[in-house]
């Protein structure tokens, strides 16, 4: 029982400490590409940068050995998202199914995860347009240095507080519980809550699965004031994700030596 609780205890101190080091690393490269891209565009640069990352992290096996011991902390940043298509390709693959199995199994895991939540967000997105919904306000987004431990704080808190309830609800099947994961990011971004964590925690939170539930929710209400462009880069964040997330399998097989 005592090995129990201290094996829930490093699981859940490893959670917050790798999810708040992820949202170091993206507030970092966030608030760089601001010079270089522009605010508007930091957001979803800052996404495939981490898709890139999770393309070096999960070909030699790193990322699978840290989310064995730090779940929510290396799940809910959206380089988890890659590793979790590349983690979808290889079960496709090893069920006898080759490329084409593999393929079948990131299509299942987008379509479930990426297309349904964005679909239900898309539509907070137009209801924020025509509900008044109550709002909370948003405090002002903090500057560096102090946003790089803001950033830790809301990251390592948010996959914290998600490993906790993961645990809570007797831990469903993954798929579902990020289908749940994005679309509360984008419910609750008609009421101003994913706001507030957003200027607290930057990009840290922004590169979170609920921060995208918010980005899709927002860029969609954009589209009826400035065009459908930020909601079309949005959908093609994702799929450039689960591109970099099919990369990060057929290299790590390849490191394996099973293709």
């Amino acid at each position: 029982m005592a090995e129990q609780r201290e094996s829930k205890g490093k699981l859940l101190g490893l959670n917050f400490l790798v999810g708040g080091v992820y949202g170091v690393i993206a507030q970092l490269i966030g608030v760089a590409l601001e010079g270089v891209v522009g605010v508007a565009f930091a957001a979803p640069m800052t996404l495939i940068c981490l898709g890139v990352l999770a393309v070096i992290l999960y070909t030699p096996g790193i990322h699978q050995k840290l989310a064995a011991v730090s779940g929510f902390g290396s799940i809910l940043p959206f380089n988890g998202f890659a590793c979790g298509i590349a983690d979808a390709f290889q079960a496709g693959h090893a069920n006898g199914g080759g490329f084409s199995g593999g393929m079948k199994g990131v299509g299942k895991l987008f379509f479930h995860v990426i297309v349904l939540s964005s679909i239900i967000n898309m539509v907070a997105g137009v209801l924020a347009n025509f509900v008044p919904f109550p709002k909370v306000l948003a405090p002002e987004a903090v500057s560096m240095p102090v946003a790089l431990c803001a950033g830790f704080v809301v990251a390592g808190l948010v996959c914290l507080f998600w490993q906790l309830l993961y645990d809570a609800v007797g831990q469903p099947a993954m798929p579902d519980f990020l289908l749940f994961s994005q679309s509360l990011g984008g419910i609750l971004s008609l009421f101003g809550l994913t706001d507030v964590l957003a200027s607290l925690g930057g990009y840290s939170f922004k590169v979170l699965i609920l921060g995208a539930g918010q980005a899709v929710e927002a860029t969609t209400a954009l589209c009826f004031l400035q065009g459908p462009l930020m909601l079309i880069i949005t959908w093609g964040t994702f799929f450039a994700l689960a591109f970099f997330g099919i990369l990060a399998a057929n290299l790590n097989l390849k490191v394996k030596g099973e293709k």
